[in-house]
């Protein structure tokens, strides 16, 4: 069995005196409740009318606002006039719509003010009660202000963190200044309710800080600030502010006078200032010691990330300079070798006339002389030759022609022209060539290069009785070629960069042993280019031996 509650409904009439409830008197059930009512953290209302105008009942816990009973129930003051004034609007659309409904309870929170004009929060559940004929609301107010205050610091404590995140992040990934800025302005747009806002780098050479990034209404703020040493706010002196500032400006725009607040801040980056942001923010908009504190972090963040943007375009700008210079020196380098070729060519030529006695009968004095001429006349063909090769093969335009091809043959054609270089001195060179024949495929004239320039190493830093080495032997799936000298050897710790451009053993300006520290690099690169490998193995004293393995057909 049901027994309905005598304080809901039409049963409210059933509250008068005599009537009994449970074998109790009614008026005494009545005080029960109303008693608890008041001890309770709610506030009751009851309404008559559908503007709820009048107040027939409110609990003694009304005067948390300020406010007696009495002053409700003699009508010194209504209902609406408790709603914040901003709210008010609201509240009456909510009440409509729950009234047109027909809805069961009406639900909502809002601000009021009490009688000392403080701000609170309150959660009011409403419900339409008949009684007498007559349409009641009967409402129960509780002060939320605690939760809502908890709330707003989680949103605020959200959106500091949300903007941090965001300078991190726009920090770390973007290395242009403008694209940065740009972004962070829209994050801070969204974030902080901004009606405009502007990112100022600092020129100190210029002593102004020139607006790199911009967002809002066209013409607010100006394209440069320009300022004095002595009144300088972002030489980081003691006088000068250290944190956020927030301050109110009256100036005129478009014919009329405005007011506006603004928010500014630096951007640091270690003990340097790179410029400074400013916000306008709405006059009623209030900031936070911790956002400010939060907005001080930020300044740091895309300060440093300034910075590091402004160095990567500075390095940008060095990279292309020396691209730039490097392009001069391979043209330069092109037209050295073709301007030394020339006359290279007739040097050669008349030397070769000279040697075959085409030119009249040398004598043996003439004819050691005219071998010096074609020795070095080949060793220049050979330095210009590398020249050409390096600069071609940098641009990408030197091409190999590639082929099957013996490296039997290609090793012996080198024997053959370090004949010329080899006159006169105590230097032996012997092959030992296992397989009759060891086919590659590669380019033949390349080759023979590598291999030329690993002889002329060998007999240049062999002294006295010399002897030079080649073995030729075929693996599973290479071939590998040896060439050991007897030679001075390569020191320990000088063994690992000998096919580095231009490395020279002894760099010193008194070296006795020519070149340039080419020849092996290009080595290196040929044998590249042919999948293989190139590596030396060596005692100080002792001799060398290079190691050359190339793939088979």
């Amino acid at each position: 069995m049901v027994t309905e509650n005598p304080l809901q409904g039409d049963n409210l009439n059933y509250l008068k005196p005599g009537n009994k409830y449970k074998g109790t008197d009614i008026s005494t059930v009545a005080t029960s409740f109303e008693e608890i009512i008041d001890k309770s953290p709610m506030i009751v209302f009851f309404w008559e009318g559908d503007q709820r105008a009048k107040t027939n009942y409110v609990s003694e816990r009304v005067t948390i606002f300020g406010y007696k009973p009495e002053d409700f129930l003699e009508g010194r003051m209504t209902y609406n006039e408790l709603i914040h004034p901003e709210d008010r609007s609201f509240v009456h659309n909510e009440f409509e719509n729950f009234r047109k409904n027909s809805s069961k309870q009406f639900t909502c929170e809002y601000r009021v003010i009490d009688s000392s004009g403080s701000i609170k929060w309150i959660s009011e559940i409403t419900f339409p009660t008949r009684c007498d004929d007559n349409l009641e609301y009967h409402g129960i107010l509780l002060d939320v202000t605690e939760r809502k205050i908890s709330e707003r610091t989680i949103l605020e404590k959200e959106r500091d963190i949300s903007i941090l995140y965001s300078a991190s992040a726009l920090a770390s990934e973007s290395l242009d200044v403008d694209d940065l800025l740009d972004e962070m302005l829209m994050e801070m747009g969204d974030l902080l309710d901004i009606t405009a806002g502007g990112v100022y780098i600092i020129n100190p050479e210029e002593k102004e800080a020139v607006l790199r990034a911009y967002i809002g209404p066209e013409g607010e703020y100006p394209e440069s600030i320009h300022y004095s040493a002595v009144e300088n706010m972002f030489d980081n002196s003691a006088s000068s502010p250290s944190g956020p500032l927030v301050a109110e400006d009256t100036f005129h725009y478009q014919g009329q006078m405005q007011r506006k607040k603004y928010l500014l801040f630096r951007l640091h980056s270690r003990e340097k200032i790179m410029g400074f942001i400013q916000l306008s923010i709405p006059l009623n908009h209030e900031v936070s010691e911790k956002s400010l504190q939060v907005l001080e972090h930020v300044g740091k963040h895309i300060g440093i990330a300034i910075e590091n943007a402004q160095l990567f375009e500075m390095t940008q700008r060095a990279y292309e300079d020396l691209k730039n210079l490097d392009k001069l020196k391979s043209e330069f380098l092109a037209n050295l070798t073709h301007e030394l070729k020339t006359p290279l060519i007739s040097i050669k030529g008349f030397s070769d006339l000279l040697d075959k006695e085409r030119l009249g009968e040398l004598n043996e004095d003439q004819k050691k002389a005219n071998m010096a001429v074609v020795r070095n006349a080949d060793r220049l063909k050979r330095l210009i030759d590398s020249l050409l090769y390096m600069s071609m093969e940098k641009e990408g335009k030197y091409q190999y022609h590639f082929e099957e091809v013996d490296v039997g043959e290609i090793i012996t054609d080198a024997m053959d022209k370090m004949e010329v270089h080899i006159e006169g001195k105590d230097v032996d060179i012997g092959i030992d060539i296992q397989n009759k024949s060891s086919l590659i495929y590669g380019d033949r004239d390349r080759l023979t290069n590598v291999f030329l320039n690993i002889l002329d190493n060998a007999s240049k830093f062999t002294q006295g009785s010399g002897k030079i080495k080649i073995t030729l032997k075929e693996e599973e799936e290479y071939i590998h070629i040896r060439i050991k000298d007897n030679g001075i050897g390569i020191p320990k710790e000088k063994l690992p960069r000998i096919f580095d451009m231009f490395y020279q053993i002894d760099g010193s300006t008194t070296r006795i042993y020519n070149g340039v520290g080419m020849g092996l690099h290009i080595c290196k690169k040929v044998i590249d280019i042919h999948n293989g490998s190139i590596w030396a193995k060596s005692m100080e004293g002792l001799g060398t031996t290079v190691h050359v393995k190339l793939p088979k057909t």
